[in-house]
């Protein structure tokens, strides 16, 4: 593809936006590194698998919490003579296999029908490598010591020594021959050896070596020389631990370095399929559409540029097959130039495998380049204006565009004489059909509209205008040659009257039929989408009474089913007690008939049950569909409870996660509402609701998850505040540790955005300080 036209349509940025939805950063950088696709059956290929992903995403499958640090400068080292990777290079690459074999079982488990699954399976099994790592380093690459008898022996003698040496110093600060000989009755360190502040006029009267004097000189930091083969045993333990992790780490690098090959395929077959994934959670973030293929014509339905955000006005437009030229008209921001870069920058994600934010029925062609030639761009360093710019621009266009190209012009035939430059258009759109690209070209030149007018293989659309408000309307209509407008727009902007009747006067006198057939050609048309709207502003409000009625018919069939499982419950209850009387009167008496009766009683109590699943399968039926697409971060009304809430994500079956003001719980679609606009009233009593699964776990006051992998950790935390909440439990603790912060950050933020979390804090030194967080609730 043209790399002018790349930058031009914004197709960076939108590729940008895709890689950083990758979940791993090898990822992100193939993406970025990846060509257009040309060929129908390799888009094909790319597509089916991105939209493999997107139906497990909205399957209700959640995909785990990925984990992929960055390894590149890694890889390439492996299998070097002597190579020793450290102990967070070592844990970088187990967190990378154990990410990337939990997203392969997850797409096992998925069971996708198409080539995913084959691709999955593809993933070697390199899960005895990252078992053999972390039984050296956990997941922020410290080793193990407790878990290594070498260095823990080591450890333990480091400690003894250093007991020692404490007990010598404290007696010596505490001996009253040498009080007042010290700055301070607290030891230190300097080089891993143990020293005392030593006034500087005391100097001489205790038999020390002097490591180092204060910047004021007056104390003096000695080690007295009672505590020097003490020091020498801990610096000669200390280093004895130093080349026992180093040796450890070399032969933990050995193994991995013996396994490269399999690391290097494990690491880039995750990455293609992150790739895969990035595209996939594009498409739904932006409620994409896969275009279908037509060979020789582009037909966009309701597009939107994705850069413009949910303001942007769907665009619908037609150019190729017999009429490959497409002349665009209409007033100055009224969208011209948008519409060139919606058609080319959702021609550039189609071939990058991408669906696009467009309605089904579009369909575009594959094309071996696309040249865009779009706004001012003139050069000064060039002493180029902005019509020679073009003219250089367009000059290459006409070298290389063929017939499997796209060509985009932005106000072709400007910037010169309009004689001339009109001339120069024609002339340029001859070649161009000549050659058999389609050309999409926007204009102000009336001669222009009669070239798409009476040309075979051109057609003029223009965009719409609304003469009553004297404001575009953003969309294309197809068929129709366009009006600048510029006297409305001149008046609009408060133009003098008298310059205007000037202005008309000479329009009147060069006025022609044509111009008038425009016109009324516009209101035709605006009366016919006037139309269409309205009906189909009927469509949809007979649509809801339907919906309400079905709505209706539902709940009288709820109260019926509740109605017999009431019955159910009662008669339940009145055989179990009869069952109860019975086995005391049998045990009392020593009647044989009891067992007569509580066959009976077991029949009945089975056909309770047997009635009782009739019961619930039947509710689950009646649950009726979602009358809108339920996905995460909707505001959404629960039905029985009438509390506001935001989907979450998927749970198991059909179930969504709903986050209500104090907790989360499961519901089916069928019992979620929109949420209105308006916030809800704040008058409204609190209700909390949980998932029917079965039975809440009390919590525990302090949560231990120090050393768990980051997605377990999390779900732990979330089970714990939900079980607070459901106990009443108002604070508890939850101990992380120190070590990176990768276990606190994802705490912290995820507390933050609790609406039930009232605040936390670190708990005291003594209590654990920066490794244990204090949550409190809200009351």
């Amino acid at each position: 593809m043209d790399a002018h036209a790349l930058g031009l349509l914004e197709f960076v940025r939108v590729r940008e936006e895709i890689a950083g939805l990758c979940a791993s950063p090898a990822g992100a950088r193939l993406l970025e590194e990846q060509p257009f696709v040309t060929d129908r059956e390799a888009l094909d290929q790319l597509l089916d698998l991105s939209g493999e992903f997107r139906l497990i995403q909205e399957s209700g499958s959640a995909l785990p919490v990925l984990d992929f640090p960055e390894i590149e400068g890694i890889l390439p080292r492996l299998g070097k003579e002597g190579l020793q990777l450290e102990g967070e290079e070592l844990a970088a690459v187990g967190r990378w296999i154990l990410s990337g074999l939990k997203l392969r079982r997850s797409v096992l488990l998925a069971r996708p029908a198409g080539g995913l699954g084959r691709r999955a399976e593809g993933i070697p099994d390199l899960s005895g490598l990252s078992k053999r790592i972390f039984r050296i380093v956990d997941l922020e690459g410290v080793v193990k010591e407790r878990q290594i008898p070498e260095l823990a022996a080591i450890r333990e003698r480091v400690r003894r020594h250093r007991e020692e040496a404490d007990r010598f110093v404290r007696g010596l600060l505490d001996d009253p021959s040498h009080r007042g000989y010290w700055q301070t009755t607290t030891p230190t360190q300097r080089d891993g050896r143990l020293v005392l502040p030593l006034k500087a006029q005391y100097k001489g009267r205790v038999p020390a070596i002097v490591h180092e004097m204060s910047s004021s000189g007056s104390t003096l930091f000695v080690e007295p020389l009672e505590i020097v083969e003490r020091n020498n045993a801990i610096v000669q333990e200390e280093n004895r631990y130093r080349m026992e992790v180093r040796r450890i780490l070399k032969d933990l690098t050995a193994e991995v370095s013996r396994q490269a090959s399999e690391l290097l395929g494990f690491v880039r077959t995750v990455s293609e399929m992150d790739t895969w994934l990035a595209r996939a959670r594009y498409a739904r973030a932006h409620d994409c559409r896969r275009a279908e293929h037509a060979p020789d014509r582009v037909v966009l339905a309701a597009a939107r540029h994705p850069l413009l955000g949910p303001g942007a006005v769907p665009l619908s437009v037609t150019v190729g097959a017999d009429q490959r030229v497409l002349i665009i008209t209409g007033p100055n921001t009224g969208g011209k130039t948008v519409s060139l870069k919606t058609v080319g920058l959702l021609a550039l994600l189609n071939q990058f495998g991408v669906e696009i934010p467009a309605a089904e029925g579009t369909a575009l062609p594959l094309f071996d380049s696309i040249y865009a030639d779009i706004g001012d761009e003139q050069s000064i360093q060039q002493s180029l204006s902005t019509f020679s710019a073009h003219v250089k621009n367009l000059s290459a266009i006409v070298q290389e565009a063929g017939a499997r190209s796209l060509v985009l012009v932005d106000e072709l035939g400007a910037g010169t004489d309009p004689q001339e430059g009109v001339a120069l258009a024609m002339a340029l759109l001859d070649h161009f059909m000549a050659r058999g690209c389609i050309v999409m070209a926007t204009t102000h030149h009336g001669i222009l509209k009669n070239y798409g007018a009476t040309r075979p293989g051109a057609q003029n659309a223009s965009m719409g205008f609304d003469r009553e408000t004297l404001a575009p309307t953003y969309r294309i209509l197809m068929g129709v040659p366009g009006e600048s407008h510029a006297l409305q727009i001149a008046r609009r902007s408060g133009m003098p009257e008298n310059v205007l009747a000037s202005a008309y006067s000479y329009l009147d006198d060069e006025r022609t039929d044509i111009s008038r057939l425009v016109s009324h050609l516009a209101e035709r048309h605006q009366k016919l989408t006037a139309a269409e709207e309205e009906a189909a502003a009927r469509e949809r409000e007979l649509s809801e009474k339907r919906r309400r009625t079905e709505q209706k018919e539902l709940a009288l069939r709820e109260k019926e089913l509740e109605l017999r499982r009431h019955g159910l419950k009662d008669l339940r209850e009145f055989i179990s007690q009869a069952r109860k009387d019975w086995d005391s009167l049998r045990k009392k008496h020593g009647s044989n008939a009891g067992a007569d009766f509580g066959a009976l009683a077991d029949r009945i109590q089975e056909r309770i049950q047997f009635e009782e699943e009739l019961i619930q399968e039947e509710r689950d039926s009646l649950a009726p569909a979602a009358t809108f697409e339920v996905s995460p971060g909707m505001e959404v009304v629960i039905a029985r409870t009438g509390r506001r809430g935001t989907v979450v994500r998927p749970d198991k079956g059909a179930r969504w996660i709903v986050e209500t003001e104090t907790m989360r719980i499961s519901v089916l679609p069928g019992e979620l509402r929109p949420a209105p606009d308006s916030a809800p009233s704040a008058a409204a009593p609190p209700s909390v609701s949980f998932s029917a699964a079965g039975a809440m776990e009390p919590p525990t006051l302090e949560l231990h998850i120090r050393g768990m992998r980051l997605d377990e950790a999390m779900k732990l935390v979330e089970k714990q505040l939900d079980s607070a909440l459901y106990y009443g439990i108002h604070e508890f603790a939850i101990v992380h540790g120190k070590g990176e912060g990768i276990l606190r950050t994802a705490v912290h933020d995820y507390l933050r955005s609790m609406p039930a979390v009232e605040g936390f804090r670190f708990s005291l030194p003594e209590e654990g300080g920066f490794g244990r967080t204090i949550v409190t609730l809200r009351g």
